[in-house]
């Protein structure tokens, strides 16, 4: 069986009430006490900054896949005049989405949404043929409506309508057994239909043991003095508080000198107002009625816990969430004989006339005077507490829709064919008026492209940012060219793999529709769109490209909000960790563009060495974030050949090639930067050469950062100052810039060592682009370089220039007797066997730590 829930309750103003915590905790519950049968969440994407927390709050319980964003044009709310229209069209639209995704049973947790806020509910304005089951919380407003309906008369029209949409469910919840009373007497609901599910309580109620530090610190913060009364619930007129003040001013003066009255939770300006003017009114002096505003439920327990008694007079309540939350707290708690209260709190002595202020009183007196009949109260309402939670709610809700299945089973479903998508259209069409403006019409064409296009194959969106704009030959390039040949040739299964790139100057991704043309070497006149996507599609930025992934971070959270896994490659964390290699503004700018990875489903690292390095960083500084971030890492092809190599040799390239083959030949490669050991090399190659050892030094790479000013570039300039000046220049120096793919082949052939004298590196090509050449190497000892190369390379330590002569010379001495390291047998991966790596460590699998950045 397949149950669709409606989170809107977790999502409008109600997720600050009891109205949140239920559609939350409820579906959760569910979750967990489904057994085989599927749950799908769907969230409206009118609340955009709830949807990352509701997702993160079932990141351990469902896939997330399982959590669907529909689509509407907004606003809808109707208290605005001149939405209905659109909060018409709304209904249809979000029915269809439902409908579409095939739902057995539908379950609305909080039907009476939308009149302050954008949420729309209804029942069979599109898809009457979907089991619908909602839960009846109370009728409050029904029964009351001189207080909640008369003095508005757009709340009327609102709440009718709403009532009209609950007749038609098949199905009804009741948090209590008052609940049901109220939808049987009231509205006439059918008995054998109507399930009592009541509600539970969250872990985090519970009798805690709070120190003297913290109980001061919490004291203190909210202004709390002496011992207190607490009462927790709302200001809502039937929430009774204005006559619980009054019943406080007419405590004894003993009492109220030395008791405060405390009012936590999220309560409008004006309403807090009012209780301030009732209480002034009542006698009562400043600082003994206190409001805490919004707290946490941290906060919320800390009082349950502390206070001398939890009071609750409402005069009509659905359930009474905060009395079973206080007592679950272990507080001595009274409250209301009316309604579902004394379901709740279940003993009679607890219980007080809620319309009578001196019943109310009197029962406060008792509690705060009589120790033995509070420590009754407490006793009573922490056994009390153990018959509801939110397991036993669930388990009688699947019951009931197990049961509603059974009936229903057989019915024919909504097809999201070509025909539903047209009835919608005309559904649509016959609500919006021929003086709707394009911009409206075009809204509504856009969501409903974006609610219905499950039947597209997923696609893997690889970000080439950086490639699109041009092909700087270095070593992340070859990498970008080579992942991207791969996962083009050999998509992953059931993915199609679509190019896309963006800019920093505009909001979105295109389709790189002409790029993937050019490489694949065909003609096209196809244009770079704007993406489509739809949930279970996967991005992947393999390009690196600070600015643009910065800049659309926004747009990203949007793709990940409507369910696309947002996957980066890192290729190192070395701006961050060696600041003194590196320009200040390349600093800042790679810090923040980790930091902006932080924010997605994950980084792969091309090496364990920088998988450990980020994690460790995103545990101490990483950003806010609720979801799990998962950092798995990958190792690197070493086929030139398989990597879309550039081509082209140079006039001199085969005499070069015979002079590199004349004598031992060592090769570095790599661009032209401070951390790349270039200067350390050349000074030890410039004393061997005056020793007298013939060898020479070949240095393949090209200026870093040749965009910044000479001034910020960290040594550049002196470094190719340095090569470009040196007496062995094109005699035993060579330094080869911007040669191709195929020059470079042929360079590690006619070489006979590598020397990768890096201090910092993400992974190290060269080295196993060496080994697939089985050239030896002389290797930094540095982590990384051990990953790698591990006992196929000679090693050295120190960055002064002996330390490489040395080392060279050893070197030497070892390949003439047949002792040198060889890299023949260096375990190294293909191309196709790196990118298969790569999209394992995206799908599931090992190589990964997923944990929750900070938050």
């Amino acid at each position: 069986m397949r149950i669709v829930i409606d989170m809107q309750g977790a999502q409008t103003e109600s997720h600050f009430r009891g109205i949140g915590r239920y559609t939350m905790s409820l579906a959760k519950a569910i979750v967990r006490n489904c057994g085989k049968h599927e749950i799908i969440l769907v969230l409206s994407s009118l609340f955009p900054d709830t949807i990352e927390s509701i997702r993160a709050a079932f990141d351990d319980l469902l896939p997330q896949e399982n959590i669907r964003v529909w689509h509407a044009p907004g606003p809808v709310r109707e208290c605005q005049a001149g939405n209905g229209w659109r909060r018409e069209v709304a209904e249809l639209i979000r029915e269809a989405f439902i409908a579409s995704l095939k739902p057995d049973v539908v379950h609305i947790a909080s039907l009476f949404e939308g009149f302050l806020d954008d949420a729309v509910t209804s029942i069979g304005v599109f898809a009457p043929q979907i089991p619908t089951v909602v839960t009846i919380h109370d009728l409050i407003p029904l029964l009351n409506p001189e207080m909640y309906l008369n003095p508005n008369p757009a709340h009327v029209l609102f709440y009718q309508r709403k009532i009209e949409y609950l007749k038609c469910a098949n199905q009804w919840l009741a948090v209590s057994e008052s609940a049901a009373c109220e939808g049987r007497d009231a509205l006439a609901l059918p008995a054998e239909s109507l399930f009592i599910t009541y509600e539970g309580c969250d872990s985090v109620f519970r009798p805690l043991e709070i120190t003297e530090v913290e109980k001061k610190t919490i004291l203190e913060r909210f202004d709390i003095t002496h011992p207190f009364i607490l009462c927790a619930g709302g200001a809502d007129g039937h929430k009774n508080v204005h006559r619980l003040i009054r019943a406080y001013a007419r405590l004894p003066k003993l009492l109220r000198d030395t008791h405060q009255l405390l009012l936590p939770g999220k309560i409008p300006d004006e309403g807090v107002a009012e209780l301030r003017r009732t209480a002034k009114a009542a006698g009562i002096r400043e600082g003994k009625l206190l409001f805490s505003g919004y707290v946490t439920d941290e906060e919320l327990a800390q009082f349950y816990n502390l206070c001398e008694v939890f009071v609750f007079p409402s005069y009509h309540e659905g359930f009474g969430l905060p009395a079973l939350e206080a007592m679950s707290c272990g507080a001595a708690t009274i409250g209301s004989s009316v309604t579902s209260i004394p379901e709740v709190i279940s003993l009679k002595d607890a219980l007080f006339d809620p319309y009578d202020e001196v019943a109310i009183s009197k029962k406060l007196a008792q509690v705060l005077v009589d120790e033995t009949f509070r420590n009754n109260l407490a006793v009573h309402g922490l056994e009390q507490a153990k018959k509801f939670s939110w397991d036993k709610s669930a388990r009688c809700a699947v019951a009931a829709f197990e049961k509603l299945y059974s009936v229903t089973a057989g019915n024919p479903k909504v097809e999201e064919t070509e025909n539903m998508i047209a009835d919608l259209i005309y559904a649509v069409t016959a609500v919006v008026s021929p003086i709707i403006p394009d911009v409206d019409i075009l809204n509504i064409s856009h969501v409903l492209s974006r609610n219905h296009n499950e039947n597209a194959p997923k696609q893997l969106l690889v970000d080439i940012s950086e490639l699109v704009q041009r092909d700087s030959g270095t070593g992340i390039q070859r990498v970008t060219r080579s992942i991207l040949n791969e996962l083009l040739e050999n998509p992953p299964d059931g993915y199609v793999v679509d190019l896309v790139y963006a800019t920093p100057h505009s909001r979105g991704y295109l389709y790189a529709r002409h790029f993937t043309a050019h490489f694949y070497g065909v003609m096209s006149d196809l244009e770079d769109e704007p993406i489509d996507y739809s949930p279970g599609d996967i991005f992947l930025g393999i390009d690196l490209q600070h600015h643009v992934v910065i800049s659309q971070k926004a747009y990203l959270a949007a793709l990940r909000r409507d369910g696309v896994k947002v996957y980066f490659i890192v290729y190192d964390l070395l701006p961050i960790l060696f600041p003194q290699y590196f320009p200040e503004v390349l600093q800042s700018l790679h810090k923040l563009w980790i930091e902006t990875l932080g924010y997605f489903d994950g980084a792969i690292c091309i090496s364990r060495a920088v998988a450990e390095e980020l994690l460790v960083w995103y545990r101490n500084r990483g950003p806010q974030s609720l979801r799990r971030f998962k950092i798995g890492w990958f190792h690197l092809g070493a086929d030139i050949e398989a990597s879309i190599p550039t081509h082209g040799l140079l006039m001199d390239a085969e005499a070069r090639l015979s002079v590199f083959r004349s004598v031992p030949s060592f090769l570095m490669v790599g661009s032209i930067e401070p951390r790349k050991g270039y200067l350390q090399t050349l000074e030890a190659f410039t004393q061997l050469w005056q020793e007298g050892i013939n060898i020479n030094l070949i240095i393949i790479g090209n200026e870093g950062w040749k965009d910044l000013p000479d001034d910020m570039r960290r040594n550049i300039p002196v470094i190719a100052g340095v090569l470009r000046n040196h007496p062995e220049l094109n005699k035993r120096l060579f330094w080869l810039e911007g040669i191709s793919d195929e020059y470079l082949g042929k360079v590690y052939a006619a070489s006979t060592c590598l020397i990768a004298a890096s201090e910092a590196e993400g992974f190290g090509l060269p080295l196993i682009e060496a080994a697939e050449h089985k050239l030896p190497i002389i290797a930094r000892d540095i982590p990384v370089f051990r990953e790698v190369a591990g006992e196929h390379a000679f090693y050295f330590n120190g960055i002064e220039p002996q330390a490489l002569v040395d080392a060279v010379g050893q070197w030497l001495e070892l390949e003439s007797q047949g002792k040198a390291p060889r890299s023949d047998n260096m375990p190294r991966l293909t191309w196709k066997q790196s990118a298969e790596q790569l999209m394992k460590s995206v799908l599931g699998g090992d190589r990964q730590s997923t944990f929750v950045p900070r938050g």
